[in-house]
């Protein structure tokens, strides 16, 4: 175990929320997953950027080890859940870092609560992907209720997926960390949650909070798609107009990783200019 990934809770809206806290001397940075997503996924960043900075990474409601209630998924619950929980850690301005769906859940906490997001780091998300590109994400949701015999059964799966090559000690740290090893090897995140969050998505409309924005943005996007030269959450257009539509954004394409990879890998690429963004907004 390294340290900062000792798992931890925080009691907020009636419900435990479990986190990594890495020590730091500025901050705090407060980490937001992606979709299917955990904490996990920012355990070699948080490596890159501690103990300069302190950061902090959240298991969303319903996923891996926070509490998974029936109810209170979307973005005005996770954004809810983020203040109340900035709230018990004491923090009164903070950093977000949000990956995915966790980076557009930063933009909506960012445009609600002004005054308590200092900046943003949107690593590949920030705003609504089409409807097309959500309606595809089912399928893989549906997948996450399968059973394994063995971690390793579901590592070596994992392993042969072609969006997580090549195969690293993050990203086998990352899998492996998703899922409960009692008896049957199972996910600890919550189908049913992430797929009240995608039903929810399809009724927001986040594209229209990026110009309300008042903190500075670094947006970060991956070279490589999913599928190589394809397969990116965005189209180029719609990512400039991402960057474009946010008042005070840099917009940076990323070599050495796809939409996972390029932040859940050993040395992660996003590091060097996440550390140039910060070292600009806590200087």
């Amino acid at each position: 175990m390294t340290p900062g990934t000792q798992t931890q809770f925080a009691t907020v809206n009636g419900i435990r929320l479990a986190y990594y806290d890495w020590q730091g001397e500025r901050g705090p940075l407060v980490c937001i997953h992606s979709i299917t997503g955990h904490k996990g996924t920012f355990t070699a960043l948080a490596e890159q950027l501690a103990p300069q900075y302190r950061v902090v990474a959240l298991d969303l409601r319903g996923r891996c080890d926070s509490d998974k209630p029936e109810s209170g998924y979307g973005f005005a619950y996770h954004a809810r859940d983020i203040i109340a929980f900035a709230d018990a850690m004491g923090f009164e301005k903070f950093t977000l870092v949000g990956h995915s769906f966790g980076a557009t859940a930063s933009v909506y906490t960012a445009a609600l609560h002004p005054s308590r997001v200092s900046s943003l780091v949107l690593l590949d998300g920030g705003a609504d992907p089409k409807h097309e590109t959500l309606k595809a994400m089912y399928p893989t949701v549906k997948r996450l209720s399968k059973t394994y015999q063995s971690l390793d059964e579901y590592i070596k799966g994992q392993r042969a997926i072609t969006y997580h090559k090549p195969w690293t000690q993050a990203l086998e740290r990352y899998v492996s960390e998703e899922m409960q090893t009692d008896g049957v090897i199972s996910t600890k995140s919550s189908p049913t949650a992430i797929e009240h969050d995608l039903d929810m998505h399809f009724w927001d409309n986040v594209w229209y909070y990026l110009t309300s924005l008042k903190c500075p943005a670094l947006y970060l996007r991956p070279k490589d798609g999913l599928l190589g030269n394809t397969g990116h959450v965005y189209s180029d257009a719609e990512a400039a107009k991402l960057a474009e539509q946010i008042p005070n954004c840099r917009y940076e394409i990323v070599s050495g990783g796809n939409h996972y990879t390029f932040v859940i890998q050993d040395e992660p690429p996003v590091s060097p200019f996440i550390k140039k963004f910060l070292a600009e907004q806590y200087a």
